[in-house]
């Protein structure tokens, strides 16, 4: 097995330079650190985890805090290659993840507690509700964190541009000569559910277009089911001569839920309902029919949250990231405008 001072004679560089590098020293220039670091790559070296928390008093962890109670699973598409991308791109600053949960094994341990028997160096928020109080314990308590989705006093945060992602889904909707547009939102203690609600309602009125209770509808989770129910409810208000020829659905797998009630309610999707989602995730492209939606940088969000997390825990300025949105154009909305 390789040491530091065979990396350090093949790099030409003393030992200690070495050392600094593997613990992100900042006195060592960009060009010296990726040569020791392509050399001990090429050597197959791997540091001494123990020996190295010992000498800086870092564990080298970084939490991830999932809560359940949000409705939404690890296995979730946009989740899920946001948590891979984060933890990719940790890893190459040296630091490896694990979850934070509520429990100890069998025994019940609130985040912070957890976070202090792990000994981690910082915090991934994916999902969690702002009235848990195990999360604003844990938030409060000068824990390196960072978050998505959820914004908590001065904390940074990484979230996608909800606000434009909600214009640009009533803009095509308007394009395609849509003015009864209907949302079907999230679950509205869950911010960016709440900020493409308010900013659906903002933006709909502000364009001078049908806009009342009846057009706006809940899905009490972020599941195809919830969401197969609050579509009933909402297509329950209106008779066949005016109901909503357009759902800004506040999820993609709140869209999927909505295209199942539409079907069995006798509505075809888009001849008679089209539909816009929000996520773009890989099932999107497969449904029948192909969901037009809101992509979300899944990837550039899970590395900005790394490399913010890196930067707060070596006390680095850090700001906050809102990373931009973009519409998908598949197969879900029909255009008026051509009958």
């Amino acid at each position: 097995m390789p040491t530091i001072y065979d990396i350090a004679k093949k790099a030409g560089v003393s030992p200690t330079t070495v050392s600094k590098v593997f613990n992100n020293y900042k006195d060592v220039s960009d060009r010296t650190k990726n040569k020791v670091l392509q050399i001990a790559t090429e050597m197959g070296y791997v540091p001494n985890s123990t020996a190295r928390s010992l000498k800086t008093n870092r564990s080298f962890l970084v939490g991830v805090v999932f809560s359940e109670n949000v409705g939404i699973g690890l296995e979730h598409q946009f989740f899920s290659v946001v948590l891979e991308s984060f933890r990719n791109t940790i890893g190459t600053f040296g630091y490896d993840t694990i979850f934070i949960n509520k429990s100890l094994g069998n025994q019940p341990l609130g985040y912070l507690d957890h976070c202090k028997y792990r000994n981690v160096d910082g915090v991934f928020i994916i999902t969690a509700l702002p009235n848990d109080m195990d999360f604003s314990k844990l938030m409060s308590s000068g824990v390196k964190c960072v978050t998505t989705d959820i914004l908590f006093n001065n904390s940074p945060y990484v979230i996608s541009d909800n606000k434009e992602g909600a214009h640009m889904a009533v803009d095509y909707f308007m394009e395609m000569g849509h003015k009864r547009i209907a949302h079907l939102a999230g679950p509205l203690n869950v911010i960016a559910a709440e900020q493409r609600y308010n900013s659906f309602v903002a933006y709909t009125q502000a364009k001078h277009l049908d806009l009342d209770e009846r057009y706006l509808a809940i899905s009490d989770n972020f599941n195809v089911e919830d969401a197969y129910r609050a579509t009933v409810d909402l297509y329950e208000r209106f008779t066949k001569d005016d109901y909503p020829t357009a759902i800004f659905a506040s999820a993609d797998i709140i869209a999927i839920g909505a295209i199942r009630a539409l079907k069995d309610m006798g509505y075809k999707v888009p001849e008679d309902v089209s539909i816009i989602g929000f996520d773009d995730i890989q099932l999107a492209e497969y449904t029948s029919p192909a969901l037009t939606t809101i992509k979300q940088d899944k990837k550039l969000i899970g590395k900005k949250v790394a490399e913010t997390l890196y930067q707060y825990m070596n006390d680095e300025p850090v700001e906050s990231t809102v990373t931009p949105v973009s519409l998908v154009i598949r197969n879900s909305v029909r255009n008026l405008n051509a009958e």
